[in-house]
C-alpha cells in the first residue's frame, strides 16, 4: 500500500490531522486549504512543457517510491542540462531534475514544507537512479523561490516519518488529540476534539452518532 506523498506535510503539522484525513477519511475546507488549492492549480497542467535555453520545464509530474511507499505529484519539475544528469526521451545531452514545489504562504518555522520537498526528491532519485543535491519551494505570499540543499539528515528524517505513517495506517491507529499552536490553523479543528480521544471514539463514528441524534 502506497500513501500520498503530500501526507508527510500533514503528518509533520499534526500526526492526528494526517490520520483523520488518511485513515478515517475526514476532511473539511477552510480559507487556507481553498487558497492552497488555487495556488497548486496554477502549476497542475500535466500537458505543459517549455524549453528555455538549457532548461526544460514540466508540470504535474507523477512520482512514486517503493522505498518510502508513497505516490505523489510534483507541481513543477525542471530539467537542467548537466553532464552528471540523466538521459531524457527525445532530448539530447544529460539533464538534472530540479523540483519546484508551490506553496501559498511564506516559509514556515517547522520543516513540513521542506520534508515534503525532500520526499519528492527522494522519489526522483529512486526513479532515475541519480542523486539530487538541491531543489526549491516557491512561496506565493513572498513571490520567491527558497532553495533547499538536500542533505542526508533530511533524507533520513523523511524515511523515519514514512515508516511511522505506514505503521499507523497498517494498524488503523489515529493518534490522540492534543491541544497546540497549530489547532487554530487546522481545517479539522471543529471535528478534532480532545474529548473524542478520551472516549476512544473515532471522528467518523462521532459524526455518525451526532447525525443520528438529529434525525
Amino acid at each position: 500500500m502506497k500513501l500520498q506523498l503530500n501526507g508527510i506535510q500533514h503528518y509533520v503539522f499534526c500526526p492526528r490531522q494526517w490520520a483523520l484525513i488518511t485513515i478515517e477519511q475526514v476532511w473539511e475546507e477552510n480559507e487556507d486549504t481553498v487558497i492552497g488549492g488555487l495556488v497548486h492549480a496554477i502549476a497542475d497542467d500535466k500537458y505543459y512543457e517549455e524549453t528555455r535555453k538549457d532548461k526544460l520545464i514540466t508540470r504535474a509530474v507523477p512520482i512514486s517510491s517503493s522505498k518510502l511507499g508513497v505516490n505523489g505529484i510534483i507541481d513543477v519539475l525542471e530539467y537542467r542540462k548537466s553532464k552528471n544528469g540523466v538521459k531524457l526521451d527525445n532530448r539530447e545531452g544529460n539533464w538534472t531534475p530540479y523540483v519546484v514545489e508551490y506553496k501559498k504562504g511564506k516559509p514556515k518555522k517547522d520543516l513540513s514544507d521542506i520534508l515534503q520537498l525532500v520526499a519528492q526528491v527522494m522519489c526522483l532519485e529512486e526513479m532515475f537512479n541519480i542523486r539530487i543535491e538541491k531543489s526549491a519551494i516557491y512561496y506565493k505570499q513572498i513571490n520567491k523561490r527558497v532553495e533547499t540543499i538536500v542533505i542526508d539528515a533530511l533524507r533520513e528524517k523523511v524515511q523515519l516519518l514514512a515508516s511511522e505513517m505506514h505503521h499507523l495506517y497498517e494498524n488503523g491507529k489515529t493518534p490522540k488529540a492534543t491541544i497546540g499552536k497549530n489547532c487554530k490553523r487546522c481545517s479539522l479543528n471543529e471535528l478534532c476534539r480532545p474529548r473524542l480521544t478520551h472516549h476512544k471514539r473515532s471522528v467518523s463514528n462521532y459524526i455518525q452518532s451526532s447525525w443520528e441524534e438529529i434525525q
